[in-house]
């Protein structure tokens, strides 16, 4: 069973409200931790010299690092707010309190998040 089927098994059939978030611009908060170099992109005034690169500092759409970098920094700050890492999908987080249950997928830019209390499901997403 895919990790979206388990999650909505477990909101369905809980009655729990689902929600869905989606991170538009997570990379512009992002620095490489290590060195990128990309060549002059198109309208740079020294385009023309082919010997030039630019070095990047921040993550851009497209770079193949950004995905797994935003992964592992959204699982370290799921991990934070006492969530554990499904055993069986990585991208699965599951928080059991005694009063609070909730759930989190990590699909690529996008989180789908149940709970069983709807109200916190706001607070969480103001966490993140």
């Amino acid at each position: 069973m895919t990790a979206i089927k388990v999650l909505l098994f477990i909101g369905i059939n809980h009655g729990w409200s689902l929600s869905q978030m989606d991170v538009k611009n997570w990379f512009l908060h992002t620095y490489l931790e290590e060195k990128v170099f990309i060549k002059l992109p198109y309208g740079h005034p020294q385009n023309g010299h082919f010997n030039l690169v630019c070095q990047l500092y921040k993550f851009i759409y497209g770079l193949k690092q950004s995905p797994r970098v935003w992964h592992a920094k959204l699982s370290i700050t799921l991990e934070v707010l006492g969530f554990i890492r499904s055993s069986i999908d990585s991208s699965l987080f599951i928080r059991l309190g005694i009063m609070d249950k909730s759930v989190v997928l990590i699909y690529v830019d996008d989180l789908i998040i149940t709970r069983n209390n709807g109200d916190s499901i706001a607070q969480l997403k103001k966490t993140l």
